[in-house]
């Protein structure tokens, strides 16, 4: 890499990196990378919308990839380091998610738009089970759609589960 890069999707890139200190066993409180999971995580809330709960902006075609990786991290942090500080966030990041949603479907790039992909979904269900797991509100019928998309796009034969058709290539 010999440039300066391209900063839109710092949000996701950072939600991943956190997930990975947080995988390695550090929290907030505890770990060989504390200091580097509270820096991460102080940047994250500071790049979220207090009303919304958008974590950075609708700058690129994907931005909800970004989002979705960064409420699992964000949740994550919450749960694992028992930081009662972070609910907030991590909850108004769930309540993005659902507004996103679909109406009786899953995710794709935009809000609402009526499409739907495997790829976006899977993000969101991480997050989505993350949060329920840590005792946050979810939409339990997210989840049962997002089974029966992932149930609609798997091939029963090859048992490949399709981007946007059934058993399809991404």
């Amino acid at each position: 890499c010999d440039g300066a890069g391209n900063p839109v999707h710092d949000i996701g890139v950072t939600g991943l990196a956190l997930l990975a200190f947080l995988g390695d066993g550090s929290t907030m409180r505890d770990g060989p990378h504390e200091e580097v999971v509270e820096k991460a995580v102080g940047w994250l809330r500071r790049h979220q919308d207090p009303e919304t709960g958008l974590f950075g902006t609708q700058s690129s075609n994907e931005f909800i990839y970004d989002h979705a990786i960064a409420s699992l991290a964000m949740i994550e942090a919450y749960g694992l380091s028992d930081y009662r500080v972070l609910k907030k966030n991590a909850q108004l990041a769930i309540n993005y998610l659902e507004r996103h949603r679909n109406p009786y479907g899953v995710w794709r790039y935009q809000p609402r738009d009526g499409d739907n992909d495997t790829s976006v979904t899977g993000w969101c269900v991480m997050a989505l089970k993350s949060a329920k797991d840590f005792g946050l509100t979810v939409n339990d019928s997210a989840m049962t759609l997002s089974e029966a998309w992932f149930d609609q796009m798997t091939d029963p034969v090859t048992a490949r589960c399709g981007y946007t058709d059934r058993g399809g290539l991404s």
